[in-house]
């Protein structure tokens, strides 16, 4: 998010004064609470994120002995170890985790509160974007995104985050990230705003010198076939087994893989058959040997769906990335009804 390191000051206030206090164990946690440095709990948020002090003094500006001179100040106020090494990664304790929801969900609306009344500018903001992405729409979105960013926001950066699985309701949530572009809605929680991009058509995938290739993909083909299913969670049924289902009728999955970026490779040398949506059309080359064969049973397409917290859809960089992903998924769209069109022709 945007950094607001100058807005953000200590929270010693006159308010709570001490005859509101009836012992000294009251006495106690308020002075702790007074004395409490709001760029303390934005250490927090970040280290929570990044596990690396390191990392967490890079992305806030910050010297790497100030990082620690702060995580002994929040130990010190939450009575806790909070983060303990492990290797070269801080792991967060018990207590760590509890706390994280309740601090990120504070610092986001003071964030909001603030940019709501800041002009954005992408040509000189040197905000951290953090955006949910599937494999998937990832080998398709992140070439455009980053020239996007290099030509409108230079002093930008940008972080991609795997939105496979329902994690990323919790990302979204707890303003992790900025929004996120994933295949998968999440039906069940209406809390999030979801914005339909577009569709895309599922195609049988195939290694480009296999059997299977050499001609159209009929359903005797497709059902003797071995299947290889594409699954974050390695669930190895999707859409196209309930079509199936439907029918009557199931295929053979024999494996399932976490990513699309692996398919090529798994399909090499085989006869396996593995279900991808047709905008891989647009990276897909000879040398990558995967052909894309029409399925023998109807399938519904894939949605891509944008989803963001309802408070960030107000948040003018937000915006403006909603915006830029919009745009390059739009353009994305019209390149690969291009190559349908040349396909059929």
């Amino acid at each position: 998010m945007m950094k607001n390191q100058g807005l953000i000051g200590s929270m010693n206030g006159s308010t709570f004064g001490a005859d509101s206090c009836h012992d000294k164990a009251s006495m106690g946690n308020l002075m702790s609470f007074n004395d409490l440095d709001l760029n303390l709990l934005r250490v927090f948020d970040v280290m929570m994120r990044e596990r690396s002090v390191t990392r967490t003094a890079h992305e806030l500006g910050r010297t790497q002995s100030a990082i620690s001179h702060s995580l002994s100040r929040l130990r010190h106020l939450f009575h806790d170890k909070l983060f303990t090494r492990d290797g070269g990664v801080m792991r967060p304790t018990p207590r760590a985790v509890e706390l994280l929801p309740d601090i990120s969900a504070g610092l986001a609306a003071i964030r909001a509160s603030i940019d709501r009344h800041q002009i954005f500018d992408p040509a000189t903001t040197r905000r951290n974007f953090r955006v949910g992405l599937t494999d998937y729409h990832a080998m398709i979105i992140i070439p455009r995104l980053l020239r996007e960013f290099s030509t409108q926001a230079p002093h930008a950066t940008l972080n991609i985050i795997p939105a496979n699985g329902i994690e990323i309701a919790s990302s979204l949530h707890l303003r992790q990230i900025d929004c996120a572009l994933t295949g998968a809605v999440i039906k069940d929680d209406p809390s999030l705003l979801k914005i339909e991009l577009g569709q895309d058509r599922l195609f049988c995938a195939v290694w480009s010198g296999s059997e299977i290739a050499r001609s159209t993909m009929s359903l005797e083909t497709y059902l003797s076939a071995s299947h290889l299913q594409v699954s974050a969670d390695g669930v190895s049924s999707g859409l196209a087994d309930a079509a199936l289902k439907e029918l009557g009728l199931r295929r053979n999955v024999v494996a399932t893989i976490s990513n699309y970026l692996a398919l090529p490779w798994v399909l090499r040398g085989t006869e396996l058959v593995a279900h991808c949506g047709d905008g891989v059309l647009q990276i897909l080359d000879e040398a990558s040997e995967v052909t894309l064969l029409s399925p023998p049973v109807p399938i519904p397409n894939v949605s891509a769906w944008l989803l963001l917290h309802p408070q960030m859809a107000t948040d003018p960089g937000t915006v403006w990335l909603k915006e830029i992903l919009s745009k390059i998924y739009g353009e994305s769209q019209k390149k690969k009804n291009e190559i349908l069109a040349k396909r059929k022709s």
